[in-house]
């Protein structure tokens, strides 16, 4: 049968239902069916080599990962065990937080890290016995702790006030800082008082003192702590030496007479002491301290222990040879006694030492400053008769000229305020200046000029002046800044206590005469009073540079300083004996001021003299010595 197709010019053609084969067509297909199965083998073998290449690539990505875990790990260890070093640095130096950081970082590289767990635990209890609040916790107790102390505060509690206010001021010490520090100054304030009322002297000196530091400038803390002070000295003085005791009380009773129980203890000082100079048998100065003792309290016990006192001191006076008692043969003859007392002030007086033989030659002059009547006086001792006459009332810093013919001083007379020369021939007296603040009176060794030091200007710096000793109300020719200068002995050069042009340098120097090419000659800011030897060679000083005022020599050539004294006590203004071998001074050593003697090559040291109450500003005070 044949299908009909349409031939390109649109006629009907019959179309077979069966194409014959094309030749050899049959037979490719043949061929075809043989060859296959070898396509399929071959299409086999590679994609088995395919895969085994994909397995060698996987393999290689395995092995390479494998050895990155194996370096991460090495690498992890290694931070671990450098978090873990450093955990146990920091634990031992109690930086418990970074050790619990550092230790937790190691467990976290390496959580089978030996001891590292325990370490951590060891940190964190530590750290929790000092842990600190957080900032809110923080200002939660500085808020209760303020609340707390206010209300005790009102309260009048003022311990727990102080206790809530110490811990307040450890944590915050910026919070509500005024009102921290009113309460806390108020609270030591009057538990000073409180402490002070009842004896706990000590416990009210701390109050004191923690006002102080607070409030530097406060005026009644201060004041309380120096009566305080004063009261604290004189028991300890009590039953060991009434001399010192009885300077300490008097101290305190000039400036509080109403303190604690001072006016009685002052009357049984001297009434003990008394009965200490009747058990030697030396009634005139047993009669003196009952003197004393009556003017504090007037009981007529005492006043009938005066009077007796004094008849049995007449006695001895006018019977010399009386038989002493047991103790009298350690002291001065009644004769001496009595002298010193026809020359002396009860209770306030110079009061020679008992000595066996003189303490050098010549004289002495010293100030003997009274509390009570609140006056410092010249006293001149004569070294071979061992006791003082009164030179110049109202007076201090005595310089005698060479010679000896003239006495210059710094006058506190309030009409005679400033520098004064006294002729003590003829007794006439010169005002030499006319302000208070002139001081240090020098002589020149030809007696043609007197060099002083002042901080009479407005900027109050201490210069040094040179005026005529017969100037009236002089101002004086100014020469350097400086202070307490002392005149070389053959009058060309001045020794003083100076600084550089900056204010550096402190100590002393040395200048040519008018203030010229000044020189640095000792080593320490503190030094200052020199006074020259007579041989022009070595300086004498005063130095704190130890802690406390000790004498000290230095060399003017070699500079070479030699400490002369080591004493816990002050020393004080010396002055060099008119044969260089010795050194007068004053101090405190035995709990009294006086003035000593110093045996420079021996180091002996003698008293001389005591010489009154404390003084002022016993740095400022000058010795004078003459043959």
């Amino acid at each position: 049968m044949f299908r009909k197709k349409q031939n390109e010019s649109g006629d009907l053609m019959p179309v077979p239902d069966e194409l014959p084969p094309l030749p050899d067509l049959e037979a490719e297909d043949e061929q075809e069916a043989e060859r296959r199965p070898l396509v399929w083998l071959w299409t086999l073998l590679a994609a088995v080599a395919v895969a085994l290449m994909f397995v060698y690539v996987v393999a290689l990505g395995v092995l390479g990962v494998f050895d990155g875990l194996k370096d991460r790990a090495r690498q992890s260890l290694e931070i671990a065990q450098d978090h873990y070093d450093l955990g146990l640095t920091y634990l031992e130096d109690d930086e418990y937080e970074l050790a619990i950081a550092e230790f937790e970082l190691a467990l976290r590289h390496d959580s089978s890290l030996q001891n590292a767990q325990a370490y951590l635990q060891e940190a964190k209890e530590l750290a929790e016995s000092e842990v600190t609040p957080t900032s809110e916790t923080r200002q939660d107790a500085v808020r209760n702790l303020y609340v707390q102390a206010v209300a005790q505060y009102e309260a009048g509690n003022l311990d727990q006030t102080l206790a809530a206010l110490e811990e307040l001021h450890g944590l915050d010490a910026e919070f509500q800082q005024e009102n921290v520090q009113t309460m806390l100054l108020t609270a030591h304030s009057q538990l000073g008082i409180t402490a002070l009322r009842s004896d706990r002297l000590e416990e009210a000196a701390t109050h004191f003192e923690a006002v102080l530091e607070m409030d530097p400038d406060n005026g009644d803390a201060q004041e309380q702590l120096n009566l305080l002070d004063l009261y604290r000295v004189a028991l300890n003085h009590w039953d060991q030496d009434w001399a010192a005791t009885i300077q300490a009380l008097k101290g305190l009773y000039a400036l509080a007479p109403e303190y604690k129980d001072v006016r009685v203890r002052l009357r049984d000082a001297y009434l003990f002491h008394a009965q200490d100079y009747t058990d030697e048998g030396d009634w005139c100065r047993a009669a003196e301290q009952y003197a004393a003792a009556v003017e504090i309290l007037p009981l007529e016990s005492t006043v009938d222990k005066r009077d007796d006192a004094e008849i049995l001191c007449q006695a001895t006076a006018e019977v010399p040879t009386a038989t002493p008692t047991r103790r009298a043969t350690a002291r001065a003859t009644t004769q001496a006694t009595a002298e010193a007392r026809a020359t002396a002030t009860p209770g306030s007086s110079p009061t020679a030492a008992a000595a066996s033989k003189p303490a050098g030659k010549g004289q002495i002059a010293f100030t003997s400053y009274d509390v009570i009547r609140q006056r410092t006086d010249i006293y001149v001792v004569n070294l071979a008769q061992g006791h003082a006459r009164l030179l110049q009332e109202s007076a201090s810093q005595p310089a005698f000229s060479p010679g000896g013919k003239m006495l210059a001083f710094h006058n506190q007379d309030p009409e005679h305020l400033g520098l004064g020369v006294l002729d003590l021939g003829t007794n006439n007296y010169t005002e030499l200046t006319d302000h208070v603040e002139d001081s240090a009176p020098t002589w020149s060794p030809e007696l043609a000029q007197i060099a002083f030091a002042s901080n009479k200007h407005g900027d109050r710096k201490w210069r040094i002046y040179a005026i005529s000793p017969y100037a009236v109300r002089g101002e004086g020719e100014e020469w350097i800044y400086g202070r307490m200068p002392s005149w070389s002995p053959d009058g060309s050069q001045l020794a003083y206590h100076g600084c550089d042009v900056r204010g550096d340098s402190c100590g002393i120097w040395l200048m040519l005469a008018g203030g010229f090419d000044p020189q640095r000659l000792s080593s320490d800011l503190s030094d200052t009073t020199p006074v020259w030897s007579p041989d022009g060679r070595q300086i004498a000083f005063i130095s704190s540079r130890a802690g406390n005022w000790e004498l000290y020599v230095v060399d003017v050539e070699s500079k070479k300083e030699t400490r002369l004294t080591e004493n816990r006590a002050a020393d004080v203004a010396p002055v060099w004996s008119p044969d260089g071998k010795s050194l007068a001074f004053l101090s405190n050593r035995e709990g009294a001021w006086a003035v000593y003697v110093l045996r420079v090559a021996s180091g002996d040291v003698q008293k001389v003299i005591a010489t009154g109450d404390n003084y002022p500003d016993p740095v400022s005070e000058r010795l004078s010595w003459i043959p």
